[in-house]
Order: C-alpha cells, then structure tokens, then sequence
C-alpha cells in the first residue's frame, strides 16, 4: 500500500470523488475514473482504478464510506432474506407470490456467493412455502 502522507488534500478529496463515483455508477472502476479524467481511455481508466486501490488512505474511505452506506440503508443479505421470509410467511400472501419470494431468495443467495465467495451460507426453508408450492 501507498502511504497517504505523500498525497496533497486536493488529490485525496479527487480520489474520494473517484470512489463516490463508483459506488453510484454501480462498481466500475474504470468508468468512475474516466469521468474524473476524462482523457484516459479505458485502459489507462482500469490502471488508474486500480492504482487507487493500493493507497491506504483511498481504501480505508472506500471501506467506511460502504460500512455507512450498508448501516444508513440497513441493507445486508441477512436483512433482505428475512423481509422475503416475511412475505413468504404472511397469511395473505398468494403462493404464487410465495414461490417468488423463494425464487428472489435463491438469487440474493447466488449473487452473495458469486461475488462474494462465501460457502457457508445457510437457508432456512419453511415446510408451510414448500408444501404450499407442491399443492
């Protein structure tokens, strides 16, 4: 890692944009750098990216800035597996809607795992949603 007591304030607060820019356009790095500087290319963009990842002071904002994010948006795996067991699980809900949720569930799953590479992840299948989905 780069120390960051070589970088001016106007760089860091540059970089910090960089970042901003990144969780708002959906994690491209390479993009969130060219509209900072727009005269790279793609290529120079993914370099820059990726330069940025290996100074301390950039990677500590970026891990703080996705801590908050996921705090203020209480927004976690967990979080949103138990909201769809809590459709599921609703008295009204259809079991169309029930097998949709299922569906839902499976897909935040794989996407954690995918992109994350957890293995030990554990789902909790209510016997109600899959009786239901059987009848």
């Amino acid at each position: 890692m780069i120390t960051f007591e070589l970088m001016k304030d106007s760089t860091f607060k540059k970089y910090c944009l960089v970042v901003d820019e990144w969780f708002v356009n959906g994690f491209n790095g390479t993009q969130a750098v060219k509209k900072f500087y727009p005269n790279h290319d793609d290529n120079s963009a993914g370099v820059k990216w990726n330069e940025l990842l290996r100074i301390t002071k950039i990677v500590e904002y970026k891990e703080t800035k996705a801590e908050n994010t996921s705090s203020e948006l209480q927004i976690t795996l967990v979080g949103q597996l138990k909201k769809l067991d809590e459709i599921a699980d609703h008295k009204d809900t259809k079991p169309a809607d029930k097998i949709n949720c299922l569906k839902e569930q499976n897909k935040l799953l794989a996407l954690y795992k995918e992109h994350n590479q957890q293995k030990n992840i554990t789902v909790i299948w209510h016997e109600e949603l899959t009786n239901e989905a059987d009848g």
